[in-house]
């Protein structure tokens, strides 16, 4: 009997043979039973692994998800709906199904930068419980792995206002003992905004056949499309989209999300598939997420039909803060500038004395009883008759500016900048208790520092602050 060139060496070729089959035929793949078709190519790619959705959100909304961005997940879904993060993000996935198959994945994506897009990276990997090979006759031979792996990186960018564009770069092992394949594939996805609707569209695994076993296989190609609407201020998404595989019949998926609060989310989805009526994957999906300042945790449950229920449970991290998009600020009332003090009050030279009511004029008197009265003064002669001289008013005084020259730095664009000069200024040492910012009348703001009576004083504060790089000014002091 000739001997499989790719059996191990202390297993059945044939078991080998049912292995390769039921990994490419039933493991990995998203739904439970396929029954095979005419006219559908069931079970004849490889990597079928490619297909099981990731993030525990979108099986919630039945993987109706082309075009709802969902965090690093996103990557696996659509990844141009990567451009639209602002924060790095990290996510994990694990899900189980039949009991022993295990699905982990693992994703990371970041901001490269203004106007540079965002990178991603991540890691799938199914895995099985070592299983048991046998001989000929089934005599034990030793226990054997089956696991099949994928990296993938991204990249995503918007080229236009409203519009974004993404893709991925995979690179794929399958194992099954000492029987591999390798090969690579990529995604290509785009998505756009019009009238607060998101529209998404990506074809996943573009490649060439990977040789697995004695065969070669295609890849599990396929195309999706997809719309979504956000309702009652994002408190409500409804999502649609439609998936043609290349070895599968097409399906139509509709999902909802309802955001009681800002921290619970509950998401409901169905699938129809084109197919039979009693298709394992057509049914409902229902889903669980709790949004906790940057800590993301959802679950979800895609029933089978009876076969093998999915359950996913994925984490996420929002690096820097919370994921969410951030509520719009209200704008500040506009502070009015400040005006400037008025000045001081010219100092009192002389006070005229308070005017007094007139005494009544005297009786006539004969010039020898008149006397000079002391208040007279020196101006009255001997035997003239008193007369009353009122007091001289004096001159109303001029009105001089005190401090009449002030240094001023500025023009600035805003108070803030000004006010921001002025703590510079403090922290160096400058005593400036009188300084004020003003605001000039063809437009930006000027800082005041210090007013003085003396021109020399003034040149000496702004030789001063010269020497240490500043631009100040010396100015006749405005009223």
């Amino acid at each position: 009997m000739r001997k499989n060139q790719f059996a191990h060496p202390f297993v059945e070729p044939s078991l080998i043979s049912a292995l390769i089959a039921f990994v490419l035929l039933v493991a990995p793949s998203y739904l439970a039973v396929r029954p095979a078709r005419a006219d559908v190519a069931v079970g004849t790619s490889a990597g079928d692994f490619l297909g099981f959705e990731v993030g525990a959100s979108s099986a919630g909304l039945a993987g109706a998800n082309t075009s709802v961005a969902s965090g690093a997940s996103s990557q696996f879904w659509n990844p141009s709906l990567l451009a639209g993060m602002s924060r790095p993000q990290a996510s994990m996935m694990h899900a189980t199904w039949l009991g022993n198959l295990q699905y982990e994945w693992i994703g990371y994506a970041r901001p490269l930068g203004p106007r540079k897009g965002v990178g991603s990276v991540s890691v799938a990997y199914f895995h099985m419980p070592s299983m048991s090979g046998v001989d000929e006759f089934d005599n034990p031979t030793g226990e054997f792995r089956v696991y099949d792996m994928a990296v993938t990186l991204g990249y995503a960018r918007p080229v236009a206002k409203g519009l974004m564009l993404g893709a991925n770069g995979k690179v794929i092992r399958q194992t099954i003992a000492t029987v591999s394949g390798t090969g690579a594939a990529m995604d290509l996805g785009a998505s756009a905004t019009i009238a607060g609707a998101t529209l998404g569209a990506t074809v996943q695994n573009l490649g060439p056949d990977i040789s697995f076993g004695s065969g070669s296989y295609p890849l599990p190609q396929l195309t999706r499309f997809g719309i979504s609407h956000p309702f009652f201020t994002e408190r409500l998404l409804l999502a649609m989209d439609y998936t043609m595989p290349k070895t599968y019949y097409d399906d139509f998926r509709v999902g909802a999300e309802v955001r009681p609060n800002s921290i619970i989310a509950v998401r409901l989805g169905y699938r129809r598939v084109a197919g039979p009526s009693n298709d394992p994957s057509t049914g409902l999906s229902f889903g669980l997420g709790a949004h906790y300042g940057p800590v993301n945790l959802d679950y979800a449950m895609t029933p089978d039909n009876g076969f093998a229920d999915i359950h996913r449970l994925s984490f996420g991290y929002t690096f820097g803060g919370s994921g969410a998009e951030p509520e719009p600020r209200k704008p500040e009332p506009k502070r009015q500038p400040a005006k400037p003090a008025a000045p001081k009050p010219p100092t009192v030279i002389a006070s005229a004395p308070a005017p007094t009511k007139a005494a009544p004029e005297p009786e006539s008197k004969s010039p020898a009883e008149t006397k000079p009265s002391a208040a007279a003064g020196p101006a009255l002669a001997a035997g003239s008759t008193a007369v009353a001289t009122p007091a001289p008013t004096p001159a109303p005084p001029q009105n001089v500016l005190p401090n009449p020259y002030e240094v001023v730095l500025g023009s600035y664009q805003s108070e803030a900048s000004a006010q921001s000069e002025l703590k510079a200024l403090r922290i160096l040492g400058f005593s400036l208790k009188d300084a004020r910012t003003v605001l000039m009348p063809g437009g930006g703001y000027r800082l005041s520092l210090v007013r003085f009576n003396s021109r020399k004083s003034a040149d000496e504060l702004a030789a001063s602050l010269i020497a240490l790089s500043f631009t100040p000014r010396v100015e006749i002091a405005r009223r």
